[in-house]
């Protein structure tokens, strides 16, 4: 009962990503200097970021900040508040009210929020403002070159025949990594055990050195390391191919039918924020990702860049959270 559930729930989300790129995109050149806003920013501006450095969320504050700090005239400063799977900075965020605060996120926000029903302190649709989705990825199936398995359906088989043996990180509970290994699990009838980090960045020295076995993440974090031949990416979560790494399967076609996960990244902010200046942090957000230099940063990572309105973002996020929220009630899944 619970797997048709699941399968039944398979369709994608639609990403609004590119219809605002065509509605929005910027030509060289044009990026937008100051905020349009007199008095604002009258400081420098915060943009929390709730992993430690090296996993994207980071990487993406680092990159914006950057492109920001030059178009307002004023510094974008970054502040890792890690903890919780990111539970902690969205609290931070969410009783904020200095109008000088953002924050580059991920899906861990919705599905996080999910996961933890009844025990933060914040509600992500109430408390937090969306500003600008900044892009989607690939979640991927890694493993260590140590695990006795080329392909997809050999772990699988590896993990149904060593049920509670066979280990499986994520970069917290409640990310994208942890909700997606639930879904998996339930998917393929496996039982491995789930090994929460504080982000992808102390995650990976662990992986490298083959602590843990396998990890389900976003894949940009490990691709230098596969192409290195360090680890194998074995398939990624997308209902197709992802454009980068057009040769690895994807869930759906080998072990999972239907299976359909694409991780999400963006900007947001305190809900208590003047409309103004969400407006203007959308306005500014959206011209950073459409310079050509950005977006082919983006690219080079493996993802694929989204900036959409601040009304797109939001309605992607409402439903992007009650299908977290049917995945935790059938799965069963919880913060262990």
């Amino acid at each position: 009962m619970k797997r048709r559930l699941l399968l039944g729930m398979a369709a994608a989300l639609p990403l609004p990503g590119a219809r605002a790129m065509a509605q929005g995109s910027a030509s060289p050149g044009s990026a937008p200097t100051g905020s349009g806003l007199a008095g604002w920013p009258s400081r420098p501006v915060r943009m929390l970021v709730g992993f430690p450095p090296a996993g994207l969320p980071d990487v993406y504050a680092r990159l914006l900040s950057e492109r920001l700090s030059a178009m307002l005239g004023q510094a974008v400063v970054v502040e890792n508040r890690p903890g919780g799977g990111g539970t902690l900075a969205n609290e931070l965020l969410a009783r904020t009210e200095d109008g000088h605060t953002l924050m580059s996120t991920s899906i861990s926000m919705t599905a996080g929020a999910a996961l933890r029903a009844g025990q933060i302190q914040y509600d992500v649709l109430r408390d937090i403002a969306p500003v600008s989705m900044i892009s989607v990825v690939a979640n991927g199936v890694l493993v260590h070159p140590s695990v006795p398995a080329r392909t997809i359906e050999e772990f699988v088989a590896l993990a149904k025949a060593q049920p509670g043996r066979v280990t499986c990180a994520s970069p917290g509970n409640g990310t994208s990594g942890h909700v997606t290994q639930e879904y998996f699990k339930l998917r393929t009838g496996t039982d491995m055990v789930h090994v929460p980090y504080r982000g992808s960045g102390p995650l990976l020295p662990d992986f490298l050195g083959g602590q843990v076995q396998s990890v389900i993440d976003n894949i940009p974090v490990y691709m230098p390391h596969v192409r290195e031949g360090r680890l194998r990416l074995l398939a990624v979560t997308t209902p197709q191919r992802w454009p980068s790494e057009p040769a690895v399967p994807t869930l759906a076609e080998t072990v999972a039918p239907g299976f359909d996960v694409r991780a999400w990244f963006g900007v947001v902010a305190p809900a208590r924020t003047p409309e103004p200046v969400l407006e203007a942090m959308n306005r500014l957000v959206v011209a950073a990702l459409n310079e050509p230099a950005v977006a082919r940063r983006i690219r080079d990572g493996g993802a694929e860049p989204a900036p959409t309105s601040r009304e797109e973002f939001g309605q992607f996020m409402r439903e992007d959270m009650a299908r977290w929220t049917e995945v935790v009630r059938v799965s069963g899944a919880r913060a262990d």
